[in-house]
């Protein structure tokens, strides 16, 4: 099939080469919503990537804590976060773990891995959003808003560092 001459401008030729060189960089960005929730009553925190999950955990009393953006591909400045759990004696303790290494460190301590919930960000970056761990004997808590890690201090939690960074949820 012969293409009739004067079918593209070089202006459209120009749009459609920018749109397929575009296109693979705007696919590969893709961004999946997560909540940092709290159970106040054991007091637990997990993140959640499923808003079915996030409803029932909500009509549960475990509350939001704060919000942002996971990432579904990795890069240098970025890790794989997992989510885990391990039962013993003493009740359910939460691990995040920002990558496989340290993963497979708290398998061998009796953790399981419920599953990688997508990339976050390791350093800091323009509008990215802190997660802080707080320990508290063998247990840890993942705390965003000011109100809770305030509540965390008060009640015996000593926050450690910023272990990961959210991106911003600029569309909501």
């Amino acid at each position: 099939m012969k293409i009739p001459a004067g079918l593209f401008s070089p202006r459209s030729l120009i749009k459609l080469v920018l749109l397929l060189v575009l296109l693979p960089a705007v696919a590969s960005a893709a961004e999946i919503q997560a909540w940092l929730m709290l159970n106040s009553f054991g007091p637990e925190s997990l993140m959640s990537t499923d808003v079915l999950e996030k409803n029932n955990l909500v009509r549960a009393g475990w509350k939001v804590t704060g919000t942002g953006m996971l990432q579904t591909e990795g890069d240098a400045n970025s890790g794989q976060l997992f989510r885990m759990v391990k039962t013993d004696s003493k009740g359910v303790l939460r691990m995040l773990a920002v990558t496989k290494a340290e993963a497979e460190i708290q398998v061998k301590a009796g953790y399981v891995i419920e599953g990688a919930l997508g990339y976050v960000a390791t350093q800091t970056g323009p509008g990215h959003i802190a997660v802080y761990r707080f320990m508290k004997a063998d247990k840890l808590l993942w705390l965003i808003g000011s109100a809770d890690q305030t509540w965390a201090v008060k009640n015996g939690w000593t926050r450690e560092k910023a272990v990961f960074w959210l991106w911003p949820d600029n569309d909501r």
